[in-house]
């Protein structure tokens, strides 16, 4: 690992426990890594504007890859967006009503939306209390209570906007992969991409974007070699930046077939700050 000069980050799973929260500890490492002339970044399927709230004060990073790569941050400055068309957030809407599979759509930088015609079933699904139901992880449970608490705008009808991605959840895990499915097998007509973050959720992107071809983009700004990067995730929509970076790192509470695509794997899971634990073991110590 002498070569490394860029460091990249997965959120849920990884850096954030499961109250949705990054620990002081974490940015306090991050903080040490910059200071010795590492480049750190985040690379995230949560939307630039809700990344704040999942940190602690002082927390800070050289740039931010968000919504799955549809966006790069430096300095509060966008340096590159890739949009979906409204005709392809109205199909996956319209699919998703169709099965009733929740849906939040997000436009760039402002409040996610749903249709109003929606709320009440969407509103029925995520009641039942703070245990989730079935496997459904506490954290993705929690979210999606906060959303609908005050984070949803309810709309009689999509904008005509720049929408960064559509996430998609049910707690029925048969139906929900049978749903990401479909919407892999008609990608090209939909004109998206298909990513997930757990096994209940599916996230459309604009098409032939990820995590890796945002990487692909972050250091191309800063001149960066592909060959210096280090990234680190847990779950599935990681693994295009496990295909894209150097030297890839799982954490220990990803499943099996994550650990097998990388590197290596951290002593310690996203609860016990594994990700910050490793790096300043292999590079600070």
């Amino acid at each position: 690992m002498d070569n490394i000069k860029a460091i990249f980050l997965d959120m849920d799973g990884t850096i954030l426990h499961e109250d949705n929260k990054a620990s002081e500890y974490t940015r306090d490492v991050i903080n040490a890594l910059r200071e010795n002339g590492y480049k750190v970044f985040l690379a995230t399927g949560r939307s630039y504007s809700e990344i704040h709230q999942l940190v602690p004060e002082g927390f800070s990073v050289d740039g931010i890859i968000s919504s799955n790569g549809t966006t790069g941050e430096v300095n509060d400055e966008n340096i590159f967006k890739h949009s979906m068309s409204l005709e392809s957030v109205k199909r996956i809407v319209s699919l998703a009503q169709q099965q009733n599979i929740y849906y939040e759509v997000f436009p760039f930088g402002e409040q996610r939306l749903v249709l109003k015609e929606d709320e009440q079933w969407m509103r029925n699904m995520i009641s039942g209390g703070d245990t989730p139901p079935n496997n459904v992880g506490q954290s993705e449970w929690a979210s999606r209570q906060d959303a609908l608490k005050d984070k949803i705008q309810w709309v009689e009808s999509l904008p005509d906007k720049d929408y960064s991605k559509i996430y998609l959840f049910d707690t029925n895990l048969d139906k929900i992969t049978h749903f990401r499915d479909e919407l892999k097998q008609n990608k090209v007509t939909l004109n998206i991409s298909v990513s997930n973050s757990s096994r209940y959720n599916a996230e459309t992107m604009a098409y032939n974007t990820d995590k890796g071809t945002g990487i692909k983009e972050m250091i191309e700004h800063f001149n960066i070699k592909q060959e210096e990067t280090l990234v680190m995730g847990d779950s599935d929509n990681d693994r295009a930046m496990f295909e894209f970076g150097n030297f890839t790192v799982a954490m220990k509470n990803a499943r099996t077939e994550i650990k097998a695509l990388t590197n290596d794997v951290t002593e310690f899971t996203n609860e016990e700050d594994g990700a910050a634990k490793y790096l300043k073991k292999h590079l600070l110590d």
